[in-house]
């Protein structure tokens, strides 16, 4: 599943959270799947960011190397 897709699936559990209706076992599971979905979706910052850093490393390299030839 995707960031975005895990992102709307997590605001879902927080929704049905605020619902006091929700029982107590309800509640305990869906706490449960929103912590998952918060890990997932931490990694998946986690991993993009790292991607983001290697594109910057790799395009100021590049950058150097032009105003180094100059």
């Amino acid at each position: 599943m995707d960031f975005e897709k895990k992102l709307a699936e997590l605001e879902a559990v927080v929704k049905k959270l605020e619902d006091k209706s929700v029982s107590l076992e309800d509640g305990i599971a869906l706490f449960s799947s929103g912590l998952n979905l918060t890990k997932e979706c931490l990694a998946s910052l986690s991993e993009s960011k790292a991607r983001i850093t290697l594109i910057r490393e790799e395009l100021d390299k590049l950058t150097e190397s032009e105003f180094k030839e100059e």
